[in-house]
């Protein structure tokens, strides 16, 4: 949470642009600058401000916020505005600030976070009007470095270090004036790195390596006046919004540990992929896809020499209401899916050396939506520390899109309906599923010949199959219509099984 608010503080803070729509001044992007801070709920300090000519220097900026569980003081050093003759303001900091976040809990723990942020040729301008300000950023590079904790029960050396890079990062942000902000955002990244490294000679020794390439992202949303001790349902309610898009190129990630158990190592590769987002009085939304992606996994304390996987695509969105609401449901979903994955053949050699079991690309989709009562906020602190929490809401309505799997030649796919009973103090549901199974009797055919079924098992597998699926239209087709009643009855095909 630290990283991605100092990054939104200082890259709203500092960002150039095209033609300059009215001449602005120095002071007026301060001003700029402390309204958007005081909009986080900041306390700002200065050791001094001064006016020479055209440029306003501005010393020792500290801004101090609250966060759940505590606080941290972010201090932003000496910072000059310039104008610049064209009714542009330009916006130069160090090219490194230690920033040193200063936690202090309820409980009276403290902690010192501290880091270093290298933002060599940096390039800032401010232009537009008081009303309506635009900031232009160019980033060359931008790391953060030299990481370090310290505090209550901390160690004083802890065997691990903490690096992330940025390069290529331009972009703009512009802001319309008012107590409820306006803004949009747009951004471009060549390259983004993540470097953790762990060694501890009692607990062992790994790393986490990541890298992304080419990341864009699109923003708009609505900046008001909010504390970070809020909780999201807080911060929503308080009239934070933002909807956004974005994508990325080749991307590497890579995990390893050597410990006293054993050693364990996985790395994976995508192509690419895009995301989109938004949260704002209808809760939260967000989503991705990701394409062309490699998973290799590995290690002593895994029975097998390293084994890759494959997908062609893989997804997933989680879609939930962040706001308490008593009278009135609010929408859920959930969707997951895995398309054309493929499973080392070396694994596959090891129960099928002969390739009787069609060795297709699997594919796994699991489509949810729904409604349900949402009536305290989970979101918060308190409510998470809270082990013995009742549910915050009732599950109303549930539907399924759509459920898929397929795989040894075999494919399983359905949807279906319910909705739910709370009087009961437990959700009770009634509603239709509809199932249909292809290929199944003869993917259990060919278990059988290569003597990994057993005969009387797999007799038994089809009388129960014959219990709840009639034929279906097709060859090797088998249906299903499963009816939940509200008197908890439960029939298959019309036929009671409860």
């Amino acid at each position: 949470m630290t990283i991605t608010r100092v990054l939104t503080t200082t890259s709203v803070l500092a960002l150039c642009a095209g033609p300059a729509l009215a001449d602005l001044t120095a002071q007026e992007v301060w001003s700029d600058w402390k309204d958007l801070l005081d909009s986080y709920g900041a306390e700002i300090s200065t050791a001094s401000e001064s006016q020479s000519g055209g440029t306003l220097t501005v010393s020792g900026l500290t801004a101090n916020f609250s966060v759940q569980d505590g606080s941290f003081a972010l201090n932003l050093g000496d910072i000059t505005f310039t104008e610049q003759g064209d009714g542009s303001v330009a916006i130069s900091m160090a090219e490194s600030l230690p920033f040193d976040m200063d936690i202090a809990t309820p409980e009276g723990e403290t902690a010192t976070v501290g880091f270093t942020l290298n933002q060599p040729g940096a390039k800032m301008v401010a232009s537009g009007d008081a009303a309506n300000m635009r900031y232009d950023f160019d980033y060359p590079t931008m790391s953060f470095t030299d990481f370090t904790i310290a505090g209550d029960d901390i160690p004083d050396n802890i065997p691990f270090t903490f690096d992330m890079a940025a390069s290529g990062l331009t972009g703009f942000m512009a802001l319309s004036d008012g107590d409820v902000r306006a803004y949009t955002s747009d951004s471009e990244m060549d390259s983004f790195t993540l470097d953790m490294v762990f060694d501890d000679p009692n607990e062992g020794a790994g790393s986490l390596k990541m890298e992304l390439t080419d990341v864009t992202q699109s923003v708009a949303g609505a900046l008001a006046d909010i504390e970070l001790d809020m909780s999201m349902a807080e911060l929503v309610q308080a009239g934070l919004s933002q909807t956004g898009t974005g994508s990325y190129g080749p991307s590497t990630y890579s995990m390893n540990f050597d410990g006293p158990d054993g050693a364990f190592e996985m790395a994976a590769a995508a192509e690419g992929g895009t995301l989109d987002f938004s949260i704002d009085g209808n809760g939260l939304n967000y989503g991705g896809v990701s394409n062309g992606i490699t998973l290799t996994v590995g290690g002593s304390q895994i029975p097998f020499p390293p084994m890759t996987f494959t997908m062609s695509q893989s997804e997933g969105r989680l879609q939930m209401p962040l706001v308490p609401n008593a009278e009135n449901a609010q929408d859920f979903g959930l969707v997951f899916s895995m398309i054309g994955l493929t499973i080392d053949d070396m694994l596959w050699g090891m129960f099928d050396p002969t390739e009787q079991i069609p060795r297709d690309p699997a594919n796994i989709v699991i489509d949810l939506a729904g409604k349900a009562i949402i009536t305290e906020d989970f979101t918060s602190p308190e409510y998470a520390e809270n082990m013995n929490a009742a549910p915050p809401g009732t599950l109303e309505e549930v539907t399924i899109n759509s459920v898929q799997l397929s795989l040894a030649g075999a494919e399983l796919t359905g949807d279906g309906e319910f909705a739910f009973n709370n009087d009961f103090g437990i959700p009770m549901p009634s509603g239709t599923a509809n199932l249909m199974l292809s290929g199944g009797n003869t993917l259990l055919d060919t278990l059988v010949g290569m003597g990994l079924v057993p005969e009387d098992q797999a007799m038994g597998a089809r009388m129960m199959l014959g219990l709840f699926a009639r034929p279906g239209d097709g060859p090797d087709t088998l249906v299903s219509t499963i009816e939940v009643n509200e008197d908890g009855s439960i029939l298959a095909n019309g036929q009671r099984i409860k």
